[in-house]
């Protein structure tokens, strides 16, 4: 008899690197827990034949039939609470192009990332630290089963805050994609053994340097929310017995940035800056300041792309760039030097 019930909110998200990509360590130890909201589960789509071939009558024949469940990208959605520690650095290092490691480290991209690549079973030295398991556990492994998504790549990620909702602490979003067929049938029991579990490590906007927060090259403006975004969508080329044979990074880059801040004689330029803008700001362009290696936030060099008003209680404007490469690094995350 069936007697688990359980909730959306029971299920638990976990991230492991990979020493040979494509092949999932063993997940009843050091794994590196997510702080989700709710896990969000990937569609399978496997590829159907399911067209009504010449034969007598109108209706699918049971010999027609074809499934193939290796040639596709598989890609799942999370969201949560941003804990600086080993599993969500883990993240930005996979978006950034960046050795994985097991430990909190300042993330950066660089002003030249070109991304990984790799084929997936690939043993050679070159293959280590690119790719990572997504672990999305079961309750309990009596009543259900893990999925466990394995040659995994971060393809977006996001930092967020607002002053007035959670006290402004960060949130994160992460698209994570992977070119190999998951396993849907996982028992074993997830454990953090030798990994870590979230706990600590939680920030908030409220806790920033303010005379030095900066938007727009505007220094210390009166903000209420902000978010950051790298983007690097993943692409797959040939085949293999598991899936797509080799994992690669899409042609660019992305860094985003976006703040609300109040509208006044300190921010009053950023709508006419917009309108003259011939050049990309060089300095200063965007930075949420906290204290020494508490995940500060820094895009030296970038564009306004975007300045509205928001015409709420309090006059803001929406301010967002968008970050270039030069001779710094387009977007530094401060956590552990």
């Amino acid at each position: 008899m069936a007697n688990g019930v359980f909730s959306p909110r029971d299920f638990q998200a976990f991230v492991i690197e990979e020493l040979t990509p494509g092949t999932a360590p063993a997940i009843t130890s050091h794994l590196h827990q997510l702080d989700v909201d709710s896990v969000a589960f990937p569609s399978l789509s496997p590829n159907q034949v399911t067209a009504v071939r010449s034969r007598a009558g109108r209706i699918l024949n049971i010999d027609d039939f074809f499934q193939d469940n290796e040639m596709r990208v598989m890609e799942v959605s999370l969201s949560g609470t941003f804990h600086k520690d080993v599993a969500t650095t883990m993240l930005m290092q996979s978006v950034t192009g960046t050795d994985l490691g097991n430990a909190v480290a300042d993330v950066s991209l660089s002003s030249t990332a070109t991304g990984v690549s790799g084929a997936y079973g690939d043993t050679a030295s070159s293959g280590d630290n690119k790719t990572f398991t997504l672990v999305l556990a079961s309750p309990d492994q009596v009543d259900g089963h893990n999925i466990v998504m394995v040659g995994c790549l971060c393809t977006s990620f996001s930092i967020n805050a607002e002053t007035g909702t959670d006290g402004g602490l960060y949130k994160f979003e992460a698209t994570i994609s992977s070119g190999q067929n998951p396993v849907t049938n996982n028992s074993d029991t997830p454990a953090t053994t030798n990994g870590s579990a979230f706990g600590d490590g939680l920030i908030s906007l409220l806790s920033a340097t303010s005379a030095d927060i900066y938007v727009g090259a505007i220094q210390a403006p009166v903000i209420s929310s902000f978010g950051v975004t790298i983007e690097s969508p993943a692409v797959y080329a040939g085949f293999s017995a598991t899936g797509y044979h080799s994992y690669s990074r899409g042609a660019e880059f992305t860094v985003t940035a976006n703040a609300t801040v109040k509208y006044d004689s300190v921010t009053r330029g950023l709508y006419n800056s917009l309108n003259t803008q011939t050049s990309a700001i060089n300095a200063n362009c965007f930075a949420i300041p906290q204290t020494s290696n508490n995940c500060g936030i820094s895009m030296p060099e970038g564009i306004l792309t975007d300045v509205t008003f928001n015409e709420g209680d309090v006059m803001m404007l929406d301010v967002s760039m968008q970050g270039v490469a030069d001779d710094h690094n387009v977007i530094h995350f401060d956590q552990a030097s």
